[in-house]
C-alpha cells in the first residue's frame, strides 16, 4: 500500500512495520484478561481479594521488569533484541496460563500471569523508546495512539477467535483442552511477532528533529550552571511520577473487577456480557489514533483536567447502569478517556531527556505499574470488606486528584523539557 506523502514528515519509514508486529503480540490480552478473573472466581473459587492477587502479580512482574529494562534499554546497542526476548517470553506464558487452566490450579495461574506481566515490562520499554525515536515530537501523541489502535485491533481480533472457539466447541464438549485451544495459538504468534520485529524494523532509522526545538538542559548534556534548571526538573519529575502513581491507582482499582460486577449486578449471561464488551473495544480502536491528533493540539493541563473530570463522571454513570448496552455505551467512553490521558503522560515522559529516554520512559512505567499493583489488591479488599460499588466510588475521588498534582507538573517540568511542546491552539 502506498504511504500518504505526509507520513514522512511525521513517522520513519518502518513506523507502520512496528504497528503491524503489535497487532501479532496482542491477540490474546483481552482474552486472558477477561477471562481469568472470571476462571479464576468461578471454577477456581477464588475471593476477590485472591483474584486481585493475580491481577497484582502480573503488575508486579511489569514493574520489575519495566525498571530494569529501562536502563537496559539505554546501555544496549540493539533494542531489537530486547523485543524479541519480550514477545518469546510473552508466547511462553501463555502456554503456563493454558496449562493453568487445564490443571485448575490457582498457582499455575498466578506463574502464568507474572511471566506474563514481567515479559511485557521486557517488551514494551524498549519498543516505546523506539516509538519516540520513529516520530516527529509534534505527532507524539499520535505515534502512541497508532501503537494503541493497533494494540487494541490485536485485542479485538484475538478475543473474537477466541470467543467464538469457547462458544462453538462449547456446544460439543466441556474438555478445557479444546475451549481455550485459542491460547497457545496466541503464544505461537508471540513467537512469530518476535522474529519478525528483529527482521523488518531498523533501528539505525532515527527521525531527525530540528535542533530549533531541542532545549539543552542538565539530563541532556553537561553544563557548569544547571542547579536551578536541574532542581525545577526532579521537582517536576518528582510529582509526574506521583501523579503516573495515582493515574494507574485509579485505572486499576476497578477494572478487575468489572465484569463480575456486570454479571453479577447487571446481566448474568456471560456470552451476553462478553459481546457488550466486544463493540466498546473496537470502537476504541478506530477511535485511539483521532485521540492522540487531538491531544497533539492542546496543552497538557488542559488535556489531564478535561480527561480527569470526565472520567469521574462516566465512572458513576458506569457503576448506576442498569441496562448492559448503555453500559456497553459508556464503556467505549471511558477507555477513550483512559486512552487520552495515556497519550497526554506518555507523550511527556518521552520529552523530558534524549540521551536517557529509555531510563525515564522504564521509572515511568514502574509508577505507572507499582499503582496498578496497588490498585487490584486496594480495589480487592474494599470489594470483600466494604461493598462491590466502593472500589468504583474510590476510583472517582482519585481521579479528581489528579488535577491539582498535574498542575503542579505543568508549572515545574513543562517549560524545561528536553523536546517543547509547540503551540497549536493559535
Amino acid at each position: 500500500m502506498q504511504k500518504r506523502e505526509s507520513d514522512s514528515t511525521r513517522f520513519t519509514p518502518d513506523f507502520n512495520d512496528m504497528l503491524k508486529i503489535v497487532i501479532l503480540n496482542s491477540l490474546g490480552f483481552f482474552f486472558i484478561g477477561f477471562l481469568v478473573p472470571i476462571i479464576a472466581r468461578y471454577n477456581m473459587f477464588a475471593t476477590a481479594t485472591q483474584i486481585s492477587l493475580l491481577v497484582s502479580f502480573q503488575v508486579l512482574g511489569r514493574t520489575v521488569s519495566g525498571t530494569l529494562t529501562g536502563f537496559l534499554t539505554d546501555r544496549i546497542k540493539s533494542r531489537k533484541k530486547l523485543v524479541l526476548i519480550g514477545s518469546i517470553g510473552r508466547g511462553t506464558s501463555y502456554f503456563i496460563i493454558y496449562a493453568a487452566i487445564i490443571l485448575n490450579s490457582l498457582l499455575f495461574l498466578g506463574i502464568g500471569t507474572f511471566t506474563l506481566g514481567f515479559m511485557a515490562g521486557v517488551f514494551w520499554v524498549p519498543y516505546n523508546t523506539l516509538i519516540a525515536e520513529k516520530s516527529n515530537k509534534d505527532n507524539r501523541s499520535e505515534a502512541y495512539g497508532k501503537k494503541n489502535s493497533a494494540n487494541a485491533i490485536g485485542q479485538m481480533i484475538g478475543g473474537v477467535i477466541g470467543f467464538l472457539l469457547l462458544m462453538i466447541l462449547g456446544l460439543f464438549t466441556d474438555n478445557p483442552f479444546l475451549l481455550y485451544a485459542s491460547i497457545p495459538i496466541y503464544g505461537v504468534a508471540n513467537f512469530f511477532a518476535g522474529f519478525k520485529f528483529n527482521r523488518d524494523v531498523d533501528e539505525s532509522i532515527i527521525f531527525n528533529e530540528s535542533s530549533d526545538h531541542i532545549n539543552n538542559h542538565p539530563l541532556n548534556e553537561i553544563s557548569n550552571d544547571h542547579s536551578k534548571l536541574a532542581a525545577s526538573i526532579i521537582f517536576g519529575s518528582i510529582f509526574l511520577m506521583l501523579a503516573l502513581l495515582l493515574s494507574n491507582i485509579n485505572g486499576s482499582i476497578a477494572k478487575p473487577f468489572l465484569n463480575i460486577y456486570v454479571i453479577e449486578t447487571i446481566e448474568s449471561n456471560v456470552q451476553l456480557v462478553t459481546w457488550a464488551y466486544l463493540p466498546a473495544g473496537i470502537l476504541a480502536t478506530l477511535i485511539a489514533p483521532k485521540l492522540g491528533i487531538i491531544v497533539d493540539k492542546f496543552p497538557p493541563a488542559i488535556g489531564i483536567t478535561v480527561t480527569s473530570m470526565l472520567g469521574a463522571l462516566v465512572t458513576w454513570f458506569l457503576i448506576n447502569s442498569t441496562n448492559i448496552w448503555v453500559f456497553s455505551f459508556l464503556l467505549l467512553i471511558d477507555l477513550s478517556i483512559v486512552m487520552a490521558s495515556g497519550l497526554i503522560f506518555q507523550n511527556l515522559l518521552s520529552r523530558i531527556s534524549l540521551k536517557n529516554r529509555g531510563k525515564i520512559l522504564g521509572s515511568g512505567e514502574f509508577f505507572q505499574f507499582l499503582g496498578a499493583f496497588i490498585g487490584p489488591l486496594l480495589g480487592g479488599l474494599v470489594w470483600d470488606f466494604i461493598g462491590p460499588r466502593y472500589p468504583f466510588i474510590i476510583s472517582i475521588f482519585v481521579e479528581l486528584l489528579l488535577i491539582p498534582l498535574y498542575l503542579v507538573v505543568v508549572y515545574y517540568l513543562i517549560p524545561h523539557l528536553a523536546e517543547v511542546y509547540e503551540n497549536k491552539m493559535k
